[in-house]
């Protein structure tokens, strides 16, 4: 009998996990329960990164992880966040906010399709440090911002949906732009000994963060990322 090594499973276990978490928080949204359902597509974030790292540090890279992890991207942090953004903010604008929610899900489909057609044919992802346009998990983290922002007592997204919708529309047309943005897969994260100390309590203090202040450092994150932009393609072209 053919044995069964576990090791070769766990990242596709990892981006299951994810996608499960990417379901609940649709679910988390039609029962307006849209904390949960972000801290479900934050979960689903957090799997999305573990895949590829676990996959890479055992060698198990397969076709079928990278399908898995495609699909398991598209409802997590396209499908998933159009719904608790349409449910949350914009389903009083009735037929426009189903418009923009979409337009926001089919540029996340089509961004997931590039990125799989540049890895199959060979090509790199992620151009000498930078990725083509925005991912779609940083895409996820920024479209939900006006919900984010409604949690901390600013109703500017709830009290303007048409601006909300606009917002919506420019972050799906990022996801497919040719705006070159930093990617993180591609830091040299190599810290000598002597930091060690200095990292781990850097790490604990984003982990209390997140605990303790966790809309308001997903806020500032976003707020920097989009400030990221500008300087990530000024960047790009200097190189």
């Amino acid at each position: 009998m053919r044995e069964i090594n576990v090791r070769n499973y766990i990242p596709n276990l990892i981006t299951l996990t994810g996608l499960c978490f990417g379901l609940s928080s649709i679910r988390f949204a039609f029962f307006e329960e849209y904390k949960a359902g972000l801290i479900c597509i934050l979960i689903a974030g957090v799997c999305d990164a573990l895949d590829g790292l676990f996959s890479r540090i055992l060698k198990t890279q397969s076709e079928l992880g990278a399908e898995l992890d495609s699909l398991a991207d598209f409802l997590s942090f396209g499908v998933a966040p159009g719904i608790l953004l349409y449910l949350g903010v914009l389903s009083g604008l009735e037929i426009w906010g189903y418009v923009a929610v979409t337009a926001y899900i089919v540029f996340a489909c089509i961004r997931l399709a590039v990125f799989n057609l540049s890895q199959s044919s060979g090509n790199q992802a992620a151009y000498g440090g930078y990725f083509m346009g925005v991912p779609t998990p940083a895409g996820a983290g920024l479209v939900m911002l006006p919900l984010i922002h409604s949690f901390l007592g600013f109703d500017w997204g709830i009290n303007n949906p048409h601006a909300v919708a606009i917002y919506t529309g420019v972050v799906g047309i990022l996801l497919v732009s040719k705006i070159p943005t930093f990617s993180l897969k591609q830091l040299n994260l190599s810290i000598e000994r002597r930091f060690y100390l200095r990292f781990f309590f850097l790490f604990v203090l984003i982990v209390l963060m997140l605990i303790n202040f966790l809309w308001q450092f997903i806020s500032i994150v976003g707020l920097l990322y989009f400030l990221s932009l500008p300087i990530s393609a000024i960047s790009y072209k200097k190189k």
